[in-house]
């Protein structure tokens, strides 16, 4: 039974104060549960904070899931609070009326834009939902009644700390190379992602994509499926949805593969979500003619084969302040590319020389932006870059 009894007379750590952990902190003001908190970067309220809590022990730390414990100053810790950190997920389950049904995606790729499906569809038949989670609303900031549905996103470093989650449906969408800085090999990735099975109730039914798990042990509550169709949104769902085109449309999130700009025989996508080079392989093959620009800062693991793709892909042109690796595999698969350090040079090289030759063509051309890489050598998030490409794009390109 779901209860705050669970924090009475207990030492409570907020550890982290980005979006998640204030949203942790008003929840437990909100019903007077005492804590202390402590934040690397941030200057804190001097009543509250804990700047020694390295040395003390504590009932409860709850950790911003972007930390990480193992490559910390202090993780000695966290290694000896190992089985005492939870996250705000954990404290929506235990603490709170469950909603009617909790549906738990995950995966490398396409969760967002999957997780925005569902809940479409769930509108669509007249139920009500929301997206939580890793979708950008922290669980503790939303109220959820329990006459609605949830769609839980689901990240591999919520996944990693969270103990008590309580799920309907789970489901792996897909697996490829990505957080492997974090996480150090694939094979501790897959096992990560492999726990949202853990947290699915007596009754829940999980899904998984085959080709990413080959060799998973067969269970009758847990199947595999090739594809994303509507039998598996049917299944998921636990009920029949027709799906449109217009649902898919619908679907689209900004930064993620998204369409804002066409000038002449041009169109502008804008794929700044891509963190990872599978991403990159799955945009480029979304339409023909590409003009790609990739770059930012290169993920442990990541494999940057295109070579397959080259008959999709006019032109590569790269920015970044580290990635050599991403040249060198591009030399050695003998496919051409430009190099600047920054987005702005590229755009205006590309507008002062490739742009105006390709106007004079008949064929239609795809600048298509999907850095296949984080955005932390130059910009704060995805986001940030996503929005400054556009700009760039649309000082730039004029019809």
């Amino acid at each position: 039974m779901s209860s705050l009894r669970v924090f009475d007379n207990k030492k409570i750590l907020i550890f982290g104060l980005g979006k998640t952990g204030e949203s942790v902190q008003k929840y437990l003001q909100k019903n007077k549960i005492n804590y202390t908190i402590w934040d690397d970067y941030k200057k804190l309220q001097r009543n509250k904070i804990d700047n020694k809590y390295y040395l003390k022990n504590y009932d409860y730390i709850i950790i911003s899931p972007g930390i990480d414990i193992y490559n910390h100053k202090n993780k000695n810790f966290f290694i000896r609070h190992r089985k005492n950190i939870i996250t705000d997920l954990d404290i929506f389950f235990l603490c709170n009326k469950q909603p009617k049904h909790v549906i738990g995606i995950t995966g490398t790729n396409g969760k967002s834009s999957f997780c925005n499906l569902l809940d479409n569809l769930l509108k669509k038949k007249k139920i009500k939902s929301k997206i939580l989670g890793n979708f950008g609303n922290p669980v503790l900031s939303k109220n959820i009644s329990k006459n609605e549905y949830c769609v839980l996103e689901l990240s591999s470093y919520q996944l990693d700390y969270s103990q008590h989650l309580k799920l309907d449906v789970a489901c792996i969408l897909n697996i490829s190379s990505d957080h492997l800085e974090r996480h150090g090999t694939i094979l501790k990735y897959k096992k990560i992602k492999l726990k949202i099975f853990k947290f699915l109730k007596k009754k829940g039914i999980g899904f998984y994509q085959k080709k990413s798990f080959p060799n998973i042990k067969k269970k009758k509550n847990i199947r595999s499926f090739k594809n994303i169709n509507q039998s598996l949104l049917n299944n998921i769902l636990d009920t029949k949805v027709s799906i449109s085109k217009i649902d898919f449309k619908k679907s689209k999130l900004s930064h993620r593969y998204e369409f804002f700009n066409r000038v002449n025989n041009f169109e502008f996508i804008n794929d700044s979500k891509s963190t990872n080079f599978d991403s990159v392989r799955y945009a480029v093959q979304m339409s023909n003619n590409n003009i790609l620009i990739s770059g930012g800062e290169l993920k442990k693991g990541d494999n940057f084969k295109l070579k397959d793709l080259r008959n999709k892909i006019f032109k590569i042109y790269l920015f970044g302040n580290n990635i050599d690796k991403l040249k060198e595999s591009l030399i050695n698969q003998k496919i051409n590319f430009k190099y600047f350090k920054n987005l702005y040079d590229l755009l205006k090289d590309f507008f002062n020389s490739d742009y105006k030759i390709l106007l004079n063509k008949r064929e239609k051309f795809t600048v298509l932006f999907s850095p296949g890489a984080a955005s932390f050598d130059q910009y704060q998030n995805f986001e940030e870059r996503g929005k400054i490409f556009k700009k760039y794009v649309n000082k730039f390109f004029k019809g």
